[in-house]
Order: C-alpha cells, then structure tokens, then sequence
C-alpha cells in the first residue's frame, strides 16, 4: 500500500505532499486540472518512462517520492534529461527500479483497454488464470529451440554445389580483406598525410621562402631586427621607458630565431617524394573500396571478416549430423506435443469457468443477459507435427491454441469478436470485471484506474461504483472520475485544484472531509446526472 506521495517541480505541479488512505479513494477536479499528471507522476517514481519536458519550467529538475510501508522510491529529473533512481536513499538502476515495483500498484488506463481489445493478448489473460505460466514459458523454449534445429537442418541438406559455391565466394572475400589487413582508424590517419604528401611541394617552396626573408637571405628581418634591437638598447641608459621595448624586441627575436630553425629542421628533413604519395594514395583506394563493399567503415570491415570466418567454420564443420538433427528434432516434437496438448486441455477447462465469472462480474456491472465466451482455435496442417485428435496442428511459441474474446452485450444476440463489437462504457465494464475476477490472484496492493468510468452513466455508474468499493476491501484502490455516483461511494475524495497566481499556475491537491466533498460534488457534476438512472 503506498502511504505518501511526494511531487515538486513536476509539470504544472509546483509542489504536493500527500499521506495517502487505504480502501477506496476517488480523485476529481476540473479537467486540466492536472488529475492524471499526478497519477502520471506516480508511475514515474516507480519506473516508467521520464523526459526533460516533464520538469516545470523554470526549474532546474522535478523530485517525486513514493513510500511504501517497508520501502521508498525516489525518481529525479533534469532539465538537461538525466534520470537518477532511489530506493531507501541508495541509487538503483532503471531497470532495478521497474522489477522492485512489479506486483507494487497496478495502473490502468486507456493502454489496458487497448491491450484488451488486441486479440494477439487474449490467451495471456486466459493463461494467468490457468495458472500454468512456467509451462507456457518452457513451451514457448522448446518451439525456438525446434526452430532453430529446423533452420540447422535445411542448412545441413543444402546441395555440396551450393556449400561449394558459397564457399568460394566467402573465402574469395576472405582474402580480398587480409590482403588489404586493415587496422582500427588508419583510414583517417592515410587521409591526413595524403593531404600533407600532396601538397608538399607547396609547403617546402613556402617555407623555403620565409626561411630565405627570415634569417638567411641578405638585409633578412632577423639581421634588421638585431640591428634596431642594438640601437634602441644603446639609447636606454638616456629613457628608462626603452628597456621595454627592447625587451620586446628581444622576444620577437627570440620567437623569430625558433621559427627559423623550425624550418630548418621540417627542410632537411622533407623532400617531396611522388613515389611515397601514390603509395599513400594506393593504400588509401584500397581502404575506400574495402569501405564501399563491406559497410561503409573499417570496424564494419572486420566484422564481415569475422562473420565470414563463423560462416566459414560452420559450412566445413557441421556441428551436427542429418541423421542426429532429425533426431533431436524429433525428441524435441514430441516433448512439445505432450506440453501443448497438455496446455490445450487446462485452457478448455479453464476456459468456461472464466467465462462464467466474467459473465457473473459483467451482471453486476449492469451488464445483466451479456454473454461472455473464450474460445480456442488451432491451425490444421498436413505438415503440422502435433497430433491430437487423428488431425495435425501446427505449433507456436504458445503450444497450438490462439484464443479470442467473444460477446454479446445484449440479451438474445449472437456473440460476436470482443474487439470489433465492444463499446467505451463496455470495455470499461469488461476490465474492471476481469480485475474484480482476477484479484484474489494479483499479488499487487494497489490499483489505480483512470478513464474506467469512460462511456457509462446512471445504473452502470453507480454498479461500476459498487464494484470499485469491493475491491477496495482487499487492495488500496484510488479512481479518477467524472461520474458523481463513484465520487458518492468512495471512503476518501481527493480534489486537485488548479490555480493561476503572479502569472504561475499551480495545483493544490488536499483531501475532501464530510462538509467539503458534497459541495465539490454539487459545483463538479451540476446540470449531471447525479442518481440512479
């Protein structure tokens, strides 16, 4: 159960310190008022995903603290976009932070009514209430590993023409690269001293020119230099103020007496070489064109090479034979059979009873005459190696069923695919009787929903309402709603409140006592249905 929630400098939210309730808690306010910020806030502490543009501007990062009875979580923000994580004040990574809080609060929104409304995820909730997870996970190994046997298998029958063929391409590739023997960055190095080669000539002629103007031709800027420099020291004895000048002088000397013998040394030991330049240049084409078939970049040179070699290794030396692939393969076909059908049998059992509960959860959510089915199919073929029931099926990574929500909503119609049918308020209804269904097997203490009251009015309000109150009995269960008749049912009413004040928004979030929440209720839902339909 979470006891405290801390927020400051998060979106609108200046700053917020709330001791939360257990059993059932509502949250209203104006819409923008910053309602879902703060449940967004929440899941951030716990590990979701964080951005810079979350942090209210202005400020340099944005806190949020989240207290469990035996643990605290703490999340911060940067403007510039780093994250730092807590727990009980020592650093956590991300990851540790999202798997301490797996089965903490359980956060359902818009995305879980998606979720629900993609049939690719119905066999999870059917599976979860199974509760054969272990076997599913194994079931789903053993078809990869069937899967990669298989793909061994074709390799191992390719034609010796086509493992030939292959083979003297690699090892034409293979060769093309050693000859070559490329090294980690020495492209960059031979592109800079192909540069410096080629212009040599230019270089040397310069420099032989300054070097002439500097300090060795006649009337040179040294000579001209020692020569003002004696003159301006042999008047300094009559003006203080010249010895710095001299001083100057001097250091330009000096400066100019180093350079000159730079250039000495780059002279005697430069001479324009065109033979050392096509070398370069050679060896710099043979780079580039290395870089042009094997991906753009030395490192992407040496990792073909090195793909080449395993290739090489497993096209020579197959690991295993045909006859011991065929083998395993078969071993492995009948270990996932008996796992699959196994599977099968618990998801047909299981399945009816589900339904039943869904239907019975889905009447008290005013959903009375709706039918509720789970059905399961599997794909019939010839090739297929899972027999049962004198057919053959193909498997997946989940044994041999796919399994679809099917509804009827309305007394006397045919069911239809959940997720072509389903209304707002229905798919709301849906969840939350599935939650209700489901609770005694989550291990998690606290329940957060938001959108569940989307599409729904009067007797299915106050029925969602009633619902929402029974599982607070067991589980902390906080609610945003629009819908008066939840707000009536709840134990706490919290009321977020935004606020404009010296051109700042702010939002104020405190707990509603027996006074204050009829009145907020009556300024929030007037002109609403506020009873039973």
């Amino acid at each position: 159960m979470i006891q405290r929630l801390y927020i400051k400098d998060f979106a609108i939210i200046d700053e917020v310190n709330l001791n939360l309730k257990p059993g059932f808690t509502v949250i209203t306010g104006e819409t923008g008022s910053g309602k879902s910020i703060l449940l967004e806030a929440l899941g951030i502490s716990l590990g979701a995903k964080a951005d810079k543009i979350m942090v209210r501007d202005g400020s340099q990062r944005a806190v949020i603290e989240t207290e469990f009875k035996e643990n605290a979580f703490r999340r911060l923000i940067s403007n510039k976009g780093r994250t730092k994580a807590y727990r009980n004040e020592e650093p956590i990574t991300i990851g540790d932070l999202v798997k301490a809080n797996k089965t903490t609060v359980d956060f359902h929104g818009q995305h879980d009514q998606q979720l629900i409304l993609d049939v690719n995820r119905h066999i999870d909730y059917l599976d979860r209430y199974c509760h054969h997870k272990k076997d599913v996970v194994y079931v789903g190994e053993i078809f990869q590993e069937l899967t990669s046997l298989q793909s061994q298998l074709s390799h191992a029958r390719r034609s010796a023409d086509e493992r030939r063929d292959r083979l003297e391409l690699l090892k034409f590739q293979a060769s093309e690269i050693d000859a070559v023997n490329p090294n980690i960055g020495e492209d960059l190095e031979l592109d800079k001293e192909y540069k410096k080669l080629s212009h040599l000539e230019d270089i040397l002629k310069t420099l032989q020119s300054v070097q002439n103007q500097v300090n060795t031709g006649d009337n040179s800027v040294i000579d001209i230099l020692e020569q003002n420099l004696r003159s301006v020291e042999s008047l300094s004895r009559y003006d203080e103020e010249l010895k710095k000048i001299s001083d100057l002088l001097q250091s330009s000397l000096i400066q100019l007496q180093e350079a000159g013998s730079d250039i000495s040394i780059r002279l005697s030991g430069s001479e324009f070489d065109p033979k050392e330049l096509a070398e370069v240049g050679e060896r710099l084409q043979a780079l580039e064109t290395l870089k042009r078939k094997y991906g753009g970049s030395i490192e992407s040179v040496m990792e073909k090479r090195e793909s080449i070699q395993a290739e090489v290794k497993s096209l020579t030396c197959l690991e295993l034979s045909e006859d011991e692939l065929l083998r395993q393969i078969k071993t492995k076909e009948d270990e996932f059979s008996n796992l699959a059908i196994r599977l099968h049998h618990s998801r047909i059992k299981n399945s009816k009873t589900l339904s039943s509960k869904i239907e019975n959860a889905m009447s008290g959510l005013n959903m009375p005459g709706a039918v509720f089915e789970i059905k399961l199919s599997q794909k019939n073929s010839e090739n297929g190696f899972v027999a049962f029931k004198g057919e053959h099926y193909e498997g997946n990574v989940k044994g041999i069923d796919t399994v679809e929500f099917f509804l009827s909503a309305n007394q006397g119609e045919s069911v239809k695919p959940f997720a072509s049918i389903a209304s707002g308020g229905e798919i709301s209804r849906i969840m939350l009787a599935i939650k209700a269904v489901f609770q005694d097997l989550d291990p998690v203490q606290t329940l957060v929903f938001d959108e569940i009251d989307s599409g729904i009015s009067g007797k299915a309000a106050e029925k969602v309402a009633e619902q929402l109150l029974k599982l607070s009995k067991s589980k902390q269960v906080f609610c945003i709603t629009h819908l008066s008749q939840i707000v009536r049912k709840a134990d706490h009413h919290l009321h977020i409140v935004k606020f404009v004040k010296n051109g700042q928004t702010f939002v104020k979030a405190n707990y509603l006592n027996e006074l204050e929440s009829p009145q907020v209720i009556n300024e929030l839902f007037v002109g609403t249905e506020m009873t039973s339909a």
